[in-house]
């Protein structure tokens, strides 16, 4: 059954990447660890067409593809899009600038706040600080407007 799922997904991705002119794209299906989910990883000549400016085009292109998955089969699990190891290599970045900043929270004991980002991204913030009772991490605002607030432990 496992395997009738990924080939569903990974026929949708690669139909979806053949109507974006990306005809060259190498499609890869496996099981997400800790979740009933999926990843696609996908590898692409341009992958900057595909990734966009922080990451935006891949989460529209994550959407799209779940949207015709559910379209499809409403019983197919999520799936996670990464497009040649984007989502790996921005994780690092995150979890190093999250300690990076814990530290300078810590040192002066002032809050600072991100920049706006995805709960995705949030949340790999939340879970790399979440083992330093130091500080304190808050999501605060609304929508696209949604930072990360990291503050000292009082």
């Amino acid at each position: 059954m496992k395997k009738k799922k990924e080939k569903i997904i990974k026929k949708i991705t690669e139909e979806l990447l053949k109507k974006m002119m990306f005809d060259e794209a190498t499609v890869e299906i496996k099981k997400q660890e800790n979740s009933d989910g999926f990843l696609v990883t996908i590898q692409v000549d341009d992958p900057s067409r595909l990734i966009g400016q922080s990451g935006s085009n891949l989460n529209d292109f994550q959407k799209i593809l779940r949207l015709l998955i559910l379209k499809k089969d409403p019983e197919l699990p999520p799936v996670l899009v990464d497009i040649n190891n984007y989502r790996i290599k921005r994780e690092d970045f995150l979890k190093e600038l999250a300690i990076e900043i814990a530290e300078q929270v810590i040192k002066t004991q002032k809050s600072v706040m991100l920049q706006p980002m995805s709960s995705y991204e949030r949340r790999i913030i939340h879970l790399e600080l979440a083992k330093n009772l130091e500080i304190v991490t808050e999501s605060v605002g609304e929508g696209a407007n949604r930072r990360l607030m990291i503050k000292p432990h009082i």
